[in-house]
């Protein structure tokens, strides 16, 4: 037990600086107001923690910090094949130590459903995928695309991303010299490259994918310019859920046919979100996009035809 001026010398002893007594008794009050610590004194002065195996350390979490933990674990799903969400809820548990909410209890959370998917094929790499990022660490994977043999690459990770399956975004350094995409369940198996890993300062993820709807990316094409008239029951929708970041749009006078312009590589991404919108949507332009929903369209009744 100490008392505040013992306090005080003590710390400008250990960090050889010179702070007041008035910031030890500020900093007591943080420890009240903050961190929930009773701090009593003794008949001598001395100042003492009432409870005694009270620790800043394993200071207790309020309803809110609980609620908000509990949140992000629910969030966290997404990476419920991952080994990530094991260390993740390790960490939690360690937090809420004492009276801590349990798994089983957390798991009755749902009110917060994040979207993720069955499939597991790939996801056992996010983690050293991850690491590897962090740490810029190139790695080499053995990679298959359908069809092909198995491939060595060597990649520097950039970005891991998710669109419908897990991709990530790398520099390429024995094919091409160029950042691509690389889907993790073609990704056969992964280790650590003893390469230097390649840093790119004008690499921006959301430059790379400005023209991309979904992850098909491009150094090749050049994006189209495309626009679509969209009918009831779309037009809110595509308002407030644009189908791109730099989406622009306008209603017609009558309020019954939305226009939208968009700049995009085609894609087999973008051309079968055009279909799922059905009789609602027309493309305006470029023609061959056009031509192309088109002939899909009459493949299809083809097919119902027969």
């Amino acid at each position: 037990m100490y008392n505040a001026l013992e306090i005080k010398n003590e710390v400008n002893r250990r960090l050889g600086i010179d702070i007041s007594i008035a910031t030890i008794y500020k900093d007591l009050e943080q420890l009240k107001n903050e961190f929930g610590a009773v701090i009593t004194k003794n008949s001598n002065g001395k100042l003492y923690y009432e409870d005694e195996t009270y620790s800043i350390e394993k200071s207790p979490l309020n309803e809110e910090d609980k609620l908000l933990l509990d949140m992000a674990t629910n969030i966290f799903r997404i990476f419920s094949n991952s080994a990530i969400l094991g260390k993740f809820e390790k960490t939690i548990n360690k937090i809420l130590t004492g009276d801590a909410i349990s798994k089983i209890e957390r798991n009755k959370l749902d009110c917060i459903q994040p979207e993720f998917h069955k499939s597991a094929l790939g996801i056992e790499y996010i983690e050293p995928i991850l690491n590897a990022i962090l740490m810029h660490n190139p790695i080499e994977i053995e990679y298959q695309k359908e069809g092909q043999e198995p491939e060595v690459k060597v990649i520097s990770p950039y970005v891991l991303k998710q669109v419908n399956s897990w991709y990530m975004v790398g520099f390429d350094h024995l094919k091409t010299s160029l950042i691509k995409n690389y889907s993790l369940d073609k990704i056969l198996s992964i280790k650590v490259s003893k390469e230097p890993y390649h840093y790119d300062d004008s690499f921006d993820a959301g430059e790379f994918f400005k023209y991309s709807y979904g992850i098909f990316h491009s150094h090749k094409s050049k994006p189209q310019k495309i626009k679509l008239a969209f009918k009831e029951p779309y037009i809110n929708q595509l308002i407030n859920y644009p189908l791109s970041p730099y989406q622009t749009h306008f209603l017609s006078k009558d309020g019954k046919t939305l226009t939208v312009n968009l700049e995009l590589y085609e894609s087999y991404e973008i051309i079968e979100k055009i279909l799922s919108f059905g009789a609602s949507v027309k493309v305006l332009s470029p023609s061959s996009l056009a031509l192309k929903i088109k002939g899909i369209v009459d493949e299809v009744i083809k097919y119902y035809k027969d």
